[in-house]
């Protein structure tokens, strides 16, 4: 088996199943953005500028006093509430141009990041079947590879389209609508953890055209040593 290159097959999906994970837990987790005080504030100000969110949920440390607890979730210990349903306003008529900006780009990270889910997901199923039963015949097959790094093209893509989305809709609101003024913002774990899965992406596209290589020279041996007896 190892001479019909099975170890890198192996490799290459034990990588892309690592990023799928990596994209998942990112996608799901609400450590993308944190924001927290800075210097001496006052208790009820703290607890409404203390938080972290992603896709879906703002989460606080203690629950501040503009958060009902009908709309709250419990989450090991913290105090969430649903952000995603923001993105679909029942108007935008009074919203600046600003806040559709931030609108539109939330929308596209989040779409863009089910899109690279979805996408690895198709890619892992391509190698597998396309793979099957796990003969050399089936594992030389040159469509194989082509056909698996066109799908994982497009989860890079989307991968990277949708942190960079996330950036972008972070500046327009620390610059233009300034909603982070006097507060201390960084990117969190759940936003390093999408770009990881982004740059496995990236190595198992690497490896793919590796494979597509060594998979055309050695049907182009074969060849020759045909017409050579």
């Amino acid at each position: 088996m190892a001479s019909c290159g099975f170890g890198s097959f192996v490799t290459t999906l034990l990588i892309l199943v690592a990023s799928l994970a990596a994209t998942i837990v990112a996608i799901l987790t609400d450590y993308w953005y944190s924001v927290e005080t800075e210097g001496v504030v006052t208790e009820v100000y703290k607890r409404e500028n203390t938080y972290t969110f992603g896709f879906w949920r703002k989460c606080y440390d203690d629950r501040p006093l503009s958060l009902s607890p009908s709309r709250q979730l419990s989450d090991t210990g913290r105090v969430c509430k649903a952000i995603y349903k923001d993105l679909i306003p029942s108007s935008e008529s009074n919203m600046t141009n600003d806040e559709k900006l931030v609108m539109h780009l939330s929308r596209s990270y989040i779409g863009l990041a089910l899109a690279s889910a979805a996408a690895q997901l198709a890619t892992i199923i391509t190698l597998l079947c396309g793979a099957w039963p796990g003969d050399c015949n089936q594992m030389r097959k040159v469509s194989l590879y082509i056909c698996a790094l066109i799908v994982l093209v497009m989860a890079i893509l989307s991968s990277i389209a949708s942190g960079v989305c996330f950036i972008a809709a972070r500046d327009v609101e620390t610059d233009e609508l300034h909603l982070y003024r006097g507060l201390d913002t960084t990117y969190g774990w759940s936003f390093m953890l999408h770009w990881i899965g982004a740059g496995l992406t990236v190595v198992d596209g690497i490896m793919l055209l590796a494979m597509m290589r060594w998979t055309h020279e050695d049907v182009g041996d074969l060849h020759r040593n045909y017409y050579n007896i």
